[in-house]
């Protein structure tokens, strides 16, 4: 069954803003909504300020990690809205766009995202940003279309070493993925919001989360369900279903040719390094640096993680 979205607040227009000021405001007041049938599978749908009253010289195109949407990052994204137009995109049963029945699967999503982007962005001059499995398919999406995007952030990538993507996609048929069974096993349902952000306090993937960061993903990857209870917006099927369906990164790896930041936490996944080594070897383009935090270092420390991006961003002319 395909979820209604959330009831907004009424946005606020803002002709122009600079970075102090973004702080202060709220995701829902900064965005606007955006909803896309484009393309096979359910409808679509995220916030954006790209056509907002400002004109922006870029937007900022982002996709999220498994299990997330884009509001969960803007205690990070939000240092960016007075410098870039942001497009958060949410991929299918993630924050407020439709779940399908079955996954699409990744092929599907990768070739969807330009679909999605001509429909609502057209020839808008585009930097491509992404986390997790989002970041995985920003670098395909560019990759299937070379001069689409200026400029690629790339953060914590699943680009999976070889062995470990086979065993990912083969124990998965198995029923013995490691991420997909937790991702089953996981709960998914409190009696409230505030029950909700207690029990996910400090708790696994959530461990070293700045306060307004965990209340993020509360606000906008869980809902209000209509036993009155707090939900997660994403179904633990789907998630299970993308982890055990990475991305194969490394024949696309070859075809970006824009300036672009792999960034990874020096205490994430182990695989890292040699992820890192092997994307320098294939691309030497493609700039790789580490920063401290883990996995999801953009919600441990979203001050230093913007920074690092502006600067590559900057370097770079944009």
């Amino acid at each position: 069954m395909h979820r209604k979205p959330r009831a907004a607040r009424s946005p606020a227009f803002w002709p122009g803003i600079d970075v102090d000021d973004a702080q202060a405001l709220d995701f829902l007041q900064t965005t606007q909504p955006w909803q896309s049938a484009v393309g096979d599978g359910p409808i679509l749908r995220g916030r954006h300020t790209a056509t907002r009253a400002r004109t922006f010289p870029h937007t900022i195109h982002f996709l999220h990690g498994n299990g997330f949407c884009g509001g969960v990052y803007w205690p990070f994204l939000r240092g960016f809205a007075g410098d870039y137009g942001l497009f958060c995109h949410d991929l299918e049963g993630h924050g407020a766009s439709d779940a399908p029945v079955r996954y699409s699967g990744t092929g599907a999503i990768i070739r969807r995202v330009p679909q999605v982007i001509a429909d609502q962005l057209g020839t808008a001059p585009l930097i491509g940003m992404g986390h997790s499995f989002g970041a995985a398919v920003t670098m395909a999406s560019a990759a299937n279309q070379p001069s689409r995007f200026d400029a690629l952030i790339l953060l914590d990538p699943i680009f999976l070493p070889m062995p470990l993507w086979l065993g990912s996609k083969l124990s998965y048929r198995l029923n013995r993925n490691p991420m997909s069974v937790a991702a089953l096993r996981r709960r998914d349902r409190w009696p409230s919001r505030d029950a909700a952000l207690e029990a996910l306090r400090g708790r696994g993937i959530y461990k070293g989360w700045r306060e307004d960061a965990l209340a993020s993903f509360i606000d906008h990857a869980t809902h209000d369900d209509q036993d009155g209870s707090r939900a997660l917006c994403c179904p633990k099927t789907l998630e299970a279903a993308i982890f055990g369906n990475p991305v194969y990164p490394w024949r696309r790896l070859a075809r970006i040719d824009c300036p672009t930041l792999f960034l990874y936490g020096e205490s994430s996944y182990p695989f890292f390094k040699a992820a890192a080594e092997k994307t320098r070897c294939i691309n030497p383009r493609i700039e790789v640096q580490t920063i401290p935090g883990g996995h999801c270092f953009m919600q441990e420390d979203p001050a230093r993680a913007t920074a690092v991006v502006h600067d590559f961003l900057r370097r770079h002319g944009f």
